[in-house]
């Protein structure tokens, strides 16, 4: 004969591993490493000069900054856990998400962020480029 006490230690009991793992299963899902869908975001000429022109600028989550001829592009996604950087004043970047910082080259310098903001592949495209992210 089981008494109150018994029966709601082990209903407790069940729902705190019914809670475990369904939290395991939506940590495990949000961190998994399942490649992203690849794309491809289109630099034309006018906006690589305006780009140039402006000292740099944000096109579709990518910063474009440096010469038209020869532009420098980072993917603004935090290498933490994929949430969007912003610029801080004075140079370099931030993520709201976990406090990760970069320097103005997308090197991580504080927080979680175990690598470098991504550099998309550049490939010729008319007269402007093509940039492709994995």
């Amino acid at each position: 004969m089981s008494s109150r006490r018994d029966f709601l230690s082990g209903a407790w009991a069940a729902a705190g591993a019914g809670a475990a793992v369904a939290g395991v299963a939506a940590v495990g899902k949000a961190l998994s490493d399942s490649p992203e869908t690849a794309r491809t975001v289109d630099l034309s000429p006018a906006l690589l000069r305006k780009a140039e022109k402006e000292g740099g600028l944000v096109h579709e989550g990518l910063l474009v900054r440096g010469p038209a001829s020869a532009p420098i592009v980072l993917d603004l996604t935090c290498t933490h856990l994929r949430c969007r950087v912003a610029p801080v004043e004075g140079g370099g970047f931030s993520c709201p998400c976990h406090g990760s910082r970069y320097d103005s080259e997308g090197r991580p310098v504080s927080g979680p962020a175990p690598r470098a903001l991504s550099r998309p592949r550049l490939s010729p495209s008319g007269s402007g480029f093509t940039a492709r992210l994995s």
